[in-house]
């Protein structure tokens, strides 16, 4: 590099590994993080890099982090996108309408973090496909929390553009640690003698004592230096550096010094609403001249800009907190945006504002519609410490907690669940909590109050008289039965519940009693739940119409858990589709996943194992992307299931690996129930009975479970343990328990009486449960052939490898054409390229069949949470997989394959 840019000298070694960066930019580029602490150099470098990648055709794209008492959301990524915003008719709609409301630019729904990430990904490639652009993001420890969130998704999915992003921070974040890091250290003893050529010897001495090869300090410190500062070498790094900069601005006339205080508090203003805050102090351009010339700050553009962050950290630290008040209330008083009037006025008020809280509330409603979430919660929070009234306090810090947990930060929502919980006393706070803390312990395994808890609480709900609060306390109580689904309650708990849900439903029939009594005691009401499930559909369907709350969640979550409960699986099934497409278009990818992950479990149960694949494999995207444990782990258990079924043993145990550690009884029994069916592929039936007896610990997982279970009862002997649950199963009213209770019964008890039992399991009616129906074929085909009944058994088992090679369960179509070869009939072998959807993952397929159905890549993405430039590279792969040269061709490739037969439902 040219030998003036002196700050470069003794990073030779990091620009030349930045050269081999920008070589190997090609489809697909990658971010880089480049750490260290301040006035190491961090800057220098980046604009070196961005000189060189200037040279061999690079397009650069910027924004700077600014350390602000005021918080706007997205401000960061509006700097960085601005030049490029006449791109944005190029996203998919529901993309380019997400990264417009973030920045401002249109009203519409509030847009999910996921959204906007996909919609910054997606400009970013647009931009890059013309030209390799060089993306530069400085102090990223100072950028809005929603700016650093997006930036942070972005970089990690770059496979698809010829980008380079330089990310640089003082300390290492969480945030950026799956990024590849370049530590920036000091620079060596010679590098620092290099930059003081021309001193004196003892003063060149004495600087290279101090600096410790700090770029930074090794030029500003000789013109700070004086006798008095020779204690400095024992300060940290940053406030020597900061004392050289408030040397500088001690000789400023005391006007100046207040404009420079001003600059500090307001680093994010423009020169104008600076302008007309001095003013208010009856400062003039005439006092900033002297700022200019100390190299204190500058203008550039249409803002004051500080000459290096520590000037301002320095100037503003060192005011007194009079004269912090008073700067933030010049500011406050004269700022055209309300967001920023609001947060100034906060910085200026030492002591409860109940007009300053409503006006932070109000900023706080304004960056939840543009999804800046976390700036919500911060705004919220502030609101709450100045709030007079507790009522007030207790209210904005459960709001807080609930866009928190929307918004993914787990940790940060069951702090202010604690915070809010010893305040509060209202009863509509009291639910949100309690709605709030239970998703929280649901989705991400953050512990919460018992319910034993919970029941004191809806006790005191009740008021003296017993009757007060009655919606409350039935959503209460209602979200308190979901721990018998997620953990199982003892009878105690359960009929004390039961008892407390019929005191505030008082007969009126009430869609939150009935959800409630169903989870704590199925049997009982299964009849009315299905009775009622129709109405309930629509009636939520109307309320889901008028907006979305915490409430409206519980309700899907619950009703649904409710037809799961009582085994109506077609009715689970609509009504995860339901909320799948209602949380998808409420922007709640959490929610969404929740929803998805559970119609993949009925899904996998139905043997529609692509399209159960599929949605377990993007609730774990989505749920992982998020933060949520207890999602993601049970979305990878759902998809082992499906691995299982399709003979993928190793991968299958890898996903179940993922839920490990965590101490979720639901999780646990349904990971075990994976387990099993592995063990039963591989013939461990030992293995395979403990695993599945473990599935018992829930009890809807128990029944669903059962047919593995009575099979490795049978190979293992213990038939008569087996007995007790087959009845249990056969109290409920299900096609799809029905078959598995008439099996059973014919395996454990294989007489002349069990060709009944298998007649009355095929003649179950409406049951979708292809590969259960299947297997029941299969064992009954196997049961005849053994007593020499070889026309019925080829039957039988015809059917059943039908349905096993269209599923593509390969494990149970090989037992069942070995079964068919001992029937005497050589199965015939599927044509060569007739189950080309075989070869294609469960996210290619879902791809495939959208095309297929005249989707756009634009509206694929909308649908997958995806970019369209990455639908694009993934029919490119697949079109030669299918033997196909175009997207006319998809929908004939679908129907001439035997794997579509599972005629999948797409909603």
């Amino acid at each position: 590099m040219p030998a003036q840019t002196p700050f470069l000298v003794g990073r030779e070694t990091e620009l030349a590994h930045f050269r081999e960066l920008l070589d190997a930019v090609g489809p697909g580029g990658q971010a880089v993080v480049v750490e260290g602490e301040a006035g190491i150099g961090k800057s220098t470098l980046a604009a070196a890099v961005a000189a060189i990648a200037a040279e061999r055709g690079f397009r650069e794209l910027r924004c700077t982090g600014v350390a602000s008492e005021t918080t706007a959301g997205f401000a960061g990524l509006h700097e960085l996108f601005h030049p490029v915003l006449d791109r944005l008719p190029s996203l998919p709609a529901r993309q380019r309408q997400a990264l417009e409301v973030a920045l401002g630019r249109a009203d519409g729904p509030a847009p999910s973090r996921l959204m906007t990430g996909l919609a910054a990904l997606g400009l970013l490639e647009e931009y890059a496909s013309e030209q390799p652009t060089l993306v530069v993001v400085e102090d990223a420890q100072w950028l809005d929390a929603s700016t650093a969130q997006t930036v942070a998704f972005a970089a990690r999915r770059l496979s698809q553009a010829p980008v380079l992003m330089i990310i640089t921070m003082r300390h290492a974040s969480e945030l950026f640690a799956s990024l590849p890091q370049l530590p920036l250290g000091p620079l060596g003893e010679q590098a620092s003698e290099q930059l003081l050529a021309g001193l004196d010897a003892p003063t060149r001495k004495r600087i290279l004592a101090e600096a410790v090869g700090n770029p930074l300090a090794l030029t500003e410190l000789p013109r700070a230096l004086t006798p008095a500062r020779a204690g400095d070498q024992w300060l940290p790094m940053t406030r020597r550096l900061e004392q050289a900069f408030l040397d500088g601005a001690a000789g400023l006339p005391e006007r100046s010094r207040q404009m420079l205080l001003l600059i500090a508090a307001a680093p994010e203003s423009s020169l104008r609403q600076l302008m007309a805050a001095a003013a208010g102090a009856g400062l003039t351009l005439d006092d900033f001249a002297p700022i200019e010339r100390a190299r204190l700050a500058a203008v550039a553009g249409d803002r004051v800009v500080p000459r290096h962050p520590l000037v301002r950290s320095a100037v503003y630290n060192a005011a007194s907190f009079a004269e912090r008040t008073a700067a933030h209330r010049l500011l406050a008083d004269t700022a055209t945006d309300p967001d920023r009037a609001a947060w100034h006025a906060a910085a200026a008020t030492p002591d409860y504002d109940d007009a300053v809280a409503a006006a932070l509330e109000q900023t706080a409603d304004r960056a939840r519609d543009r999804s800046a979430q976390i700036e919500a919660v911060a705004a919220l929070r502030r609101a709450a410490a100045l709030s007079s009234s507790v009522t007030d306090r207790s209210r904005r810090l459960a709001a807080a907690a609930e866009v928190a947990r929307q918004a993914g930060e787990v940790a940060a929502s069951a702090l202010l669940v604690r915070e809010a919980w010893p305040l509060a006393a209202d009863p509509d706070v009291l639910t949100h909590l309690t709605l709030t803390e239970v998703a929280l312990g649901a989705s991400a395994a953050v512990p919460g109050h018992s319910t034993g808890e919970l029941l004191d609480l809806v006790a005191r709900l009740a008021g003296p008289g017993g009757g007060e609060n009655r919606m409350q306390r039935l959503r209460v109580l209602a979200t308190a039965a979901t721990a018998n689904a997620i953990e199982g309650l003892p009878a105690d708990l359960r009929a004390r519940l039961d008892d407390a849900i019929v005191a505030a439903d008082a007969g009126a029939r009430s869609p939150h009693a009935l959800v409630g009594r169903v989870l704590l005691d199925p049997v009982r009401h299964a009849a009315e739940a299905r009775e009622r499930l129709p109405e309930l559909g629509r009636a939520v369907r109307a309320y889901l119409a008028e907006g979305t709350s915490p409430s409206r969640s519980q309700i899907i979550i619950g009703v649904g858990l409710m037809a799961q409960a009582v085994h109506d699986l077609p009715a689970a099934s609509e009504w995860w589709s339901l909320g799948v497409d209602h949380f998808h278009r409420a922007g709640a990818p959490g929610d969404e996943a929740w929803t998805m992950r559970e119609r993949a479990l009925i899904r996998v149960g139905f043997g529609q194992l692509r399209d159960g694949l599929a949605d377990a494999e993007m609730a774990l995207r989505l749920s992982s992307d998020l933060g949520l444990r207890v999602t993601a782990a049970d979305s990878a258990i759902v998809a082992a299931r499906a691995y299982a079924w399709q003979g993928d043993n190793a991968r299958a145990l890898a996903a179940i690996a993922l839920g490990d550690g965590l101490d979720v009884t639901f999780i646990k029994a349904r990971a075990s129930w994976s387990a099993g069916l592995v063990a039963l592929n591989e013939h461990r039936y030992e293995d395979a009975w403990t695993a599945l007896e473990g599935a018992q610990a829930i009890g809807t997982t128990g029944l669903w479970s059962l047919g593995d279970l009575t099979e490795a009862a049978v190979r293992t002997g213990r038939t008569a343990v087996v007995q007790p649950l087959l009845d249990r199963a056969a109290a409920f009213p299900s096609p799809y328990l029905k078959n598995l209770v008439r099996r059973g019964l014919a395996q454990i008890a294989p007489g002349p009486e069990a060709e009944e039992h298998y007649e009355a399991a095929l003649a179950a009616e409406d049951n979708p449960a292809v590969l259960e129906v299947a297997r029941t074929r299969l064992a009954y085909g196997e049961w005849l052939r053994r007593r020499r009944r070889i026309v019925d058994a080829r039957e039988q088992l015809s059917a059943a490898l039908r349905a096993f090679e269209g599923a593509g369960a390969h494990p149970w179509a090989e037992r069942a054409s070995t079964e068919l070869r001992a029937a005497g009939v050589a199965p015939v072998a599927s044509r060569p390229g007739r189950n080309t959807l075989n070869e294609l993952t469960a996210q290619e397929r879902r791809i495939v069949e959208l095309a297929a159905d005249g989707l756009t890549n634009k509206e694929i993405a909308d649908q997958l949470y995806l970019s369209h430039r990455t639908i694009g590279t993934h029919l490119y792969k697949v079109f030669p997989k299918l033997g196909i040269s175009n997207r006319n061709q998809l929908r004939s490739a679908l129907s001439s394959s035997p794997a579509h037969t599972e005629a999948p439902d797409r909603r």
